[in-house]
């Protein structure tokens, strides 16, 4: 029997495209002379939904699609997810649902058991759960059908969430293949865990699982696609990282583990980080973006991680100096840009700066305090950069890192604004590692920029340091108590010193309500600042 895993990019809510390229991977799978094709978890509406399945016109339309999906079933079976009505008169309006078509008759329909509401996840606000397995035939070879989560749920190798276990269920069937259509977006580390776990799966249903994930970015969200098919031994083979692809397989195929190279952190961060730039603008009316280049480190990684992306044409730099910044860091700048083959204006924010502190002078009576003085400045580019946004039709690209995210270093309608925050889940290690991996083979990034102490450059002779703990300190930190949800004093020990967990607790936790209003940032971590973490901007946080 030969399947096609149909590793596709859906766009949330539009159903036509989605029907588009499904009808097309139908079209090619059956020129490949398969039997199965199978596609991601709801992938004619595309993952995750949200409140868009609120609107009755949307479900009809993808209820309409599956029809359509349903004609194109003569000569192979069609495994495809989408959302379904609830017919009960109580509980939840919608189930996460599969549809498996043959010969133009749906022959087995599944609803997903296990439905994620922690994190990022949400689907307990919209889906009811199933509660019956679904198995079926082809070629005398006996399937089974699950959907994500519902293979996520084996006891001692994660937490347990869930009461039923529908691996449970499906262990006495006698299983010739077992099929999971998933939307699992990307985390690194994630790759290690998820296959560890299908091949468990794997064993105790002496089955082969043939795992098909979304790849493509849905706002914040990164799906890294890498649908493979897992036995006992291993895995047999493997769709791209990050790339639509239609893979082919025999379940007669020799079992053979597949060998593959391995990847740096910095390599998978890349990859990543430019699949969530291209897709945001992709699934967006905007087609180009613009940022300010500082000569800094993190607006040079962007704007590197944009070109990359979208290519030098659809990327615009500025340059917005003021008194404070040193001569090198305009340099760096433009030579940036060279190195990218992107523009970079400059535009003096000197003027508006003198302006705008003679008035306050004036108004106030008195000079104004320092800090208002460096707050002004940020906020003075972002006016200048949206407007520039404006009149020439760009999206603008936050650089803000995780790091001076959690310390609150960042100015409100300042360096906090834009439409999605690149780098507002990498730490400011990883925004150096990406520096380095851009210049591994030929400088694109300034070196000056990468060993040049990092500098707000809002004052004279600044550098962060001045403000904030060593980022080799704040950035364990950061991991420690963010992402593994460590308290303080479990953090403590040689390598840090009261004092400074003291002041970071302070900086992170009058620094929520900044974070509450920041873009969409690309998530490539267990506990990003976005939809997956909801601390109150008022009440206790959890580092006091």
């Amino acid at each position: 029997m030969k399947i096609a895993i149909s590793q596709i990019n859906p766009r949330v809510g539009d159903v036509a495209w989605n029907l588009k390229v499904i009808l097309g991977q139908i079209q090619k799978a059956k020129t490949a002379k398969c039997d199965l094709v199978l596609f991601p978890e709801l992938s004619v509406l595309g993952y995750p939904p949200r409140d868009l399945i609120e609107y009755s016109h949307i479900v009809d339309e993808n209820l309409a699609a599956l029809e359509k999906i349903k004609n194109e079933s003569s000569g192979i079976t069609v495994v495809v997810g989408y959302v379904e009505r609830n017919p009960a008169l109580i509980g939840k309006p919608f189930f996460n649902s599969a549809a498996v078509f043959q010969e133009g008759k749906c022959i087995k329909n599944y609803r997903k058991w296990l439905l994620p509401y922690y994190d990022i996840f949400e689907e307990e606000r919209y889906f009811e759960s199933g509660s019956e397995v679904a198995v079926f035939q082809i070629k005398n070879k006996k399937i089974a059908l699950t959907l994500c989560e519902d293979l996520w749920n084996e006891p001692g190798f994660l937490p347990r969430r869930y009461e039923k276990r529908p691996v449970d269920a499906l262990s006495g069937e006698k299983l010739d293949l077992v099929l999971n259509l998933s939307a699992s977006p990307f985390q690194l580390g994630k790759k290690e865990i998820r296959e560890k776990l299908f091949q468990l799966v794997s064993k105790k249903l002496k089955a082969p699982i043939v795992y098909c994930n979304q790849v493509g970015a849905n706002d914040e969200l990164i799906f890294d696609g890498l649908s493979f098919v897992m036995n006992e031994m291993g895995k047999q083979t493997q769709a791209k990282a990050f790339e639509p692809e239609l893979l082919t397989w025999s379940l007669e195929a020799c079992s053979k583990v597949l060998l593959e190279s391995s990847k740096s952190e910095s390599q998978w961060l890349m990859e990543a980080l430019v699949l969530g730039i291209r897709d945001y603008l992709e699934k967006t009316p905007a087609k180009t973006v613009c940022l300010g280049l500082s000569g800094g480190i993190d607006s040079s990684v962007v704007a590197a991680l944009a070109v990359k992306a979208l290519g030098p044409e659809r990327v615009f730099g500025f340059a917005l100096p003021s008194r404070f910044n040193a001569s090198q860091s305009l340099e760096d700048a433009q030579k940036l840009a060279a190195n990218l083959g992107i523009s970079c204006k400059t535009f003096s924010i000197e003027k508006v700066f003198e302006l705008l502190r003679t008035e306050l002078t004036l108004g106030l009576g008195s000079n104004p305090k320092t800090l208002t003085l460096e707050n002004i400045q940020p906020r003075i580019r972002m006016t200048l950069l949206m407007a520039l946004a404006n009149e020439e039709g760009h999206l603008v690209l936050n650089t803000s890192n995780k790091s001076e995210i959690t310390a609150g270093y960042a100015t409100q309608y300042g360096d906090t604004a834009g439409a999605i925050a690149v780098l507002g889940d990498l730490t400011k290690h990883q925004v150096y590692d990406l520096a380095r991996e851009f210049n591994s083979i030929t400088e694109v990034i300034p070196n000056r920029v990468i060993t040049r102490p990092p500098s707000a450059e809002l004052r004279e002779n600044q550098t962060d340091q001045e403000t904030l703990p060593p980022y080799d300190i704040l950035d364990r930190i950061v991991v420690d108590h963010l992402e593994r949800s460590l308290p303080l004093a479990g953090v403590e020990g040689a390598w840090v010193s009261r004092e400074i967990l003291e002041k970071v607790s302070k900086l992170n936790s009058i620094s929520e309500y900044k974070r509450r209003q920041l873009p969409p940032a690309l998530r490539v971590s267990s506990k990003a600042f976005g939809i997956g973490r909801r601390i109150p901007v008022v009440g206790r946080k959890p580092s006091q």
